[in-house]
């Protein structure tokens, strides 16, 4: 990109870019407190600004380690003034938001992978976060008794997502073709561009909407930008027409998962987009096995016995949108992170399997685990407990869950592009089950666990028998969504360790 403006040293451009971003929200709070602005309007004030001004780094520092120290010093800053009550005309709002946290997070997350990989993408995500989010907002409050809806938490308003999706597609047609010809990089046609502006602003709209206090300015600048990539990647490779066909076909799945009672509403609008970007960034690589653990869970899900388990569980049998980011969430990281490899390390590809292998394995051992005739064993303790009981474990549930990392290399040693060697194939398995062993461990050790007050039986629900339940161990941050996602955090973690050592 062209520099505007050649400062002496980079580091004197982010003490810039520092000051001008405490200046708007300086100037935010003296109208707030001044000139009796709402803090709404403060906020929204300070979101474009800061929204526009990050925008234009790439045209004043050239190198991006300075860049991420903003957005790292800025996380915390915001973090701090939310805890503290302090900087309102930032971030306060008519309800519990951490928007002004995950806005620095989603800054940095597309700096480290856009800023060299296409700087395009960078600045009209970071616009479409500036322009379209505040758009949103603005017509759904002026509209706010017209056609809500909530598909998770955050209350939404059509007129709102219309205005968002609109928004989007504009932003797309004007500062795309502009900056992609500042940037020197090769223009799309008119037909071309405007696919793109539709297919991103689908895709971001429903990021969007299926947010949880103020996680919208997350999930929309990430989505934003991975389509917008996957879209230019697709029609580069002349794959456009499987990609769309996929986006249909993950619709039917989404919708159909809902209907069968599989998935919840906001399940399945997460499954759709986890669908759409696992086949986006790795085809039937990434997809087959994630297909593999989706429908072969969901069959042993019907055919296990659950009475037990879903009297514990403290969401029953339909998998909401936490759920399914829960299992699938780090894998489609460790997929994200191969695309932008350009596929040239296969062991950010183990590190997919090995993670997807854990989310198997954990819920095999459960499904499995419920046709046991003996009650399992506390991992921890060896002591006899509930069926579905997290942390506990048994030895038919154990051998399933075995069989389930198993099944993930299997589907992906016969049907993946990629060469996986008996020694690769093995530590995938093995990475897998430990994944799953470190996930039963805290389950039983450190996860948050309560009893119902009425019948005394040990739950994960915070309402049993029409009374609010009592904790009586673990930490009370730590529900087995969290559990799942360290769980496959560790399969992950436990293959890069061996692999990088060892292979």
């Amino acid at each position: 990109m062209p520099i505007f403006f050649d400062f002496s040293n980079e580091w004197i451009a982010f003490l810039s870019f520092f000051a001008i971003i405490m200046g708007f929200i300086g100037i935010s709070e003296l109208a707030r407190t001044g000139l009796k602005l709402s803090p709404e309007l403060s906020r929204k004030f300070v979101h474009v600004m800061v929204g526009v001004l990050v925008s234009l780094a790439p045209f004043f520092l050239q190198t991006k380690l300075p860049v991420i120290i903003l957005g790292i010093l800025f996380t915390i800053l915001n973090a701090v003034a939310l805890k503290k009550d302090s900087l309102k005309g930032m971030h306060t709002t008519e309800r519990i938001s951490y928007g002004t946290v995950y806005f620095p997070i989603a800054f940095t997350l597309l700096v480290v992978l856009f800023w060299d990989r296409n700087i395009v993408v960078f600045i009209v995500a970071m616009l479409i976060l500036a322009f379209s989010d505040t758009m949103a907002t603005v017509v759904g409050e002026r509209m706010n008794s017209i056609r809500k809806f909530t598909l998770w938490y955050d209350q939404k308003s059509l007129p709102g997502s219309t205005a968002f999706f609109l928004t989007t597609v504009a932003v797309i047609l004007i500062a795309f073709p502009f900056y992609a010809q500042l940037a020197h990089i090769q223009s799309l046609s008119s037909i071309h561009l405007f696919q793109m502006a539709l297919f991103v602003a689908l895709i971001t709209s429903l990021a969007e909407v299926v947010s949880k206090q103020g996680s919208d300015n997350l999930s929309l600048t990430l989505a934003a930008a991975i389509s917008m990539d996957l879209y230019l990647y697709n029609m580069e490779a002349g794959s456009l027409t499987s990609l769309a066909a996929w986006v249909l076909f993950s619709m039917i799945l989404g919708y159909g998962a809902y209907k069968l009672k599989s998935l919840s509403i906001s399940g399945g609008y997460g499954a759709f987009l986890l669908g759409v970007f696992m086949f986006g960034t790795g085809n039937w690589d990434t997809m087959l096995p994630l297909i593999g653990f989706f429908v072969l869970s969901s069959l042993l899900s019907k055919l296990s016995s659950k009475k037990d388990l879903n009297s514990i569980s403290s969401k029953g049998s339909q998998r909401d949108i936490i759920q399914v980011y829960a299992n699938g969430g780090i894998p489609l990281v460790f997929a994200i992170l191969w695309y932008t490899s350009n596929f040239s390390s296969g062991w950010l590809y183990g590190a997919f399997l090995a993670s997807l292998a854990a989310a198997t394995a954990d819920t095999w051992e459960t499904e499995i685990g419920s046709f046991s005739k003996k009650l399992p064993v506390n991992i921890l303790t060896l002591k006899r407990v509930t069926k579905g009981y997290s942390g506990g474990i048994s030895l038919i549930g154990t051998l399933g869950g075995l069989i389930g990392a198993t099944t993930i290399a299997l589907i992906a040693h016969f049907t993946s592009s990629v060469t996986l060697d008996q020694a690769t194939l093995g530590l995938i398995i093995g990475s897998g089950f430990l994944g799953s062993i470190v996930d039963s461990i805290l389950g039983a050790g450190l996860q948050t666990k309560y009893v119902c007050v009425k019948c005394d039986s040990p739950t994960e629900k915070l309402i049993h028998c029409d009374y609010e339940t009592q904790r009586v161990s673990g930490l009370s941050w730590l529900d087995n969504d969290w559990v799942n996602v360290a769980g496959t955090l560790s399969g992950a973690g436990i293959f890069l360790l061996f692999y990088l050592l060892f292979i």
